[in-house]
């Protein structure tokens, strides 16, 4: 998927006049949400699906925008919207600004990354829920863990708990299993996607024990 998609939500895509188009109801809160976001909610439960933009930020990478005003550039993971900071904006992006560029850092030569998504249908389809992995290793042990997830939350979400499990730590089936535990600490679903704290939890300890061979 592209950086600059919009986010998905049935009824945001919809004709109904939600939360994200200047109304004063999220439809999902109580309704069909078994695809919506368990983190990062705030008032509205929309999700991001996209994959490129997921990888993006797990490799540290940059965007750069032209504009009137010039040129700027904003680090991947701060690319996207939460809710909580504007219901109405999806991306940083100002009027009459587009995306030129995505900068992306020279790897560590230590460097293991990986990206996997579940999807609803075997054909192409967006993520129910993906998981892109940048994991650097000193020895035996992970030096620098980068944990990005998509169909999780509003934007790509940085899950900041599970790397902080593995920094300083080797990589083996007890870190793993932690920080996947960690990573879903905080999420909160609605009524009809509480699987996908299993299936982030499953799909983010199995990328990352695959990483250690």
């Amino acid at each position: 998927g592209n950086l600059c998609q919009k986010p998905r939500c049935w009824y945001y895509r919809g004709e109904f006049d939600c939360l994200r188009k200047g109304g004063s109801t999220c439809y999902a809160y109580k309704g069909q949400n078994q695809f919506h976001a368990v983190l990062g909610g705030s008032g509205c439960y929309i999700v991001h699906p996209s994959d490129t933009a997921c990888a993006l930020v797990a490799l540290d990478a940059q965007v750069e925008i032209q504009g009137p005003g010039g040129k700027r550039t904003v680090a991947a993971e701060n690319f996207h919207v939460l809710p909580e900071d504007d219901f109405l904006k999806e991306t940083v992006l100002d009027d009459q600004e587009i995306l030129t560029a995505v900068l992306l850092p020279a790897p560590p030569q230590e460097q293991r990354s990986s990206y996997r998504k579940v999807r609803a249908r075997q054909s192409w389809d967006f993520a129910v829920a993906g998981c892109a992995l940048a994991l650097t290793f000193e020895g035996d042990r992970v030096r620098q863990a980068r944990i990005a997830l998509s169909g999780a939350a509003p934007v790509l979400w940085r899950a900041k708990e599970a790397e902080a499990e593995l920094t300083d730590r080797p990589l083996n089936a007890d870190t793993a299993a932690k920080a996947a535990a960690a990573a879903m600490a905080k999420a909160k679903p609605l009524e009809h996607n509480g699987y996908k704290i299993e299936l982030f939890k499953g799909l983010i300890e199995e990328e990352l024990l695959k990483l250690t061979t």
